[in-house]
Parts: structure tokens; C-alpha cells; sequence
């Protein structure tokens, strides 16, 4: 990586950074850019070279968060195992994260959201079997179909303004649910994963 890359990245950083302190101030709709590169000493046409407009932040950093967790080694045994990745995501900022969802520009949240969630699902379909039968036409509807339901759960549960247990019951829907999406898997896969880890 060269040193205009490394500076690139931590201009981003900052940005986003400060984006997240200000949704924990107020509402994503009351934040203009001009908030954001006063308080990050940035100048607009820097914000501009990175990020189109400032839902473009919020969707380059929600993905970005993903993206981490899925750099490291993390042990998902099933997309159920993913949807608390993502809860515990969201978690961490939970004030911010109301802050985008109850604002005028709640598609930035919900576009988001169905991009993180099917991000999961795919990671962990690549992950644990052989990326060819990705283009199978019953993987793609298992696929979309699960990447429904989770995004479906993380809107209630944002409708309710996050005030249940989701990790709980993500748990009890994995007690009741078993394995059954992973055995739908195997079925149009036709072959046991390869591995349960995500690498």
C-alpha cells in the first residue's frame, strides 16, 4: 500500500468517524456535510474526492463493518450465527444506528441493511461450500429467501427501537429451527460443507 493510499484510507476513517459521533448528538436528516468537515478539519472537497454525499458514508461504513468481521476468524456455524454477528454489530451503536433508521432517509438504513444481510448469507455459502454452486438457480432462491427473513427480523426489531433481545432470540429460533436452513443447503448443493469456520 502506498503512502496516498494509506492517507485515502485514513482520511475515510476520520470521516466516518466523525459521522458517528454526530449520529449519536441527533438525527441523520439534522447532519450536513459542512457538520462533518468542521468538526473532522477536513475540507468539502475532500469529503467529496471519498464519499458522493453522506449516505454514501453511512452505506460505505455499515458494509465496511461487515467486511471486518469477516477478515478476522470467526466461527459461524450457521446464518443464524450471522444474524448475531450483525446484531452485535449494530449493538455497539445502537444510537446511531436509531438515529439513521427514524430519519427521512431511512432507505440509506434499509438499502444498507438488505446489502449487509445478503453479505452475510453469501459469506457464509462461500465459505462453507464450493463457490461453483453459487450460480445453482435453487442456491439463489435459498439465498434470497434467507436473506429476506433476516432483513425482515432486523427491521422489527428496529421498529421496536431495539428493545428486545435479538442474540436471544436468534438463540431460541436456533433451538426451534435447528439446522434446517444449512440441511436446505446441503440439499441443493448437493454435498456436505466443506467447513463450518469462516477464514
Amino acid at each position: 500500500m502506498t503512502t496516498g493510499e494509506k492517507m485515502s484510507g485514513f482520511t475515510k476513517e476520520i470521516i466516518i468517524k466523525t459521522l458517528f459521533e454526530l449520529l449519536n448528538e441527533k438525527a441523520l436528516g439534522k447532519i450536513t456535510v459542512k457538520d462533518i468537515v468542521e468538526r473532522c478539519g477536513v475540507n468539502r472537497n475532500t469529503f467529496y474526492y471519498h464519499f458522493r454525499d453522506i449516505s454514501d458514508v453511512v452505506e460505505y461504513a455499515l458494509l465496511r463493518e461487515v467486511d471486518h468481521v469477516f477478515e478476522s476468524q470467526v466461527d459461524v456455524g450457521s446464518v443464524l450465527e450471522g444474524l448475531e454477528v450483525l446484531v452485535n454489530l449494530m449493538g455497539e451503536n445502537k444510537k446511531a444506528m436509531l438515529h439513521i433508521y427514524c430519519s427521512v432517509q431511512r432507505d440509506v438504513f434499509t438499502n444498507a441493511l438488505d446489502k449487509m444481510c445478503d453479505y452475510i448469507v453469501r459469506q457464509y455459502v462461500e465459505h462453507n461450500f464450493d463457490k461453483g454452486i453459487l450460480e445453482k438457480e435453487e442456491m439463489k432462491i435459498l439465498m434470497h429467501f434467507y436473506k429476506c427473513v433476516m432483513t425482515g427480523i432486523i427491521l422489527d426489531w428496529m421498529d421496536h427501537r431495539m428493545s428486545y433481545d435479538l442474540t436471544e432470540y436468534a438463540n431460541k429460533l436456533r433451538d426451534l429451527h435447528g439446522n434446517s436452513f444449512e440441511k436446505a443447503l446441503e440439499k441443493a448443493a448437493g454435498e456436505k460443507p466443506a467447513t463450518l469456520k469462516l477464514m
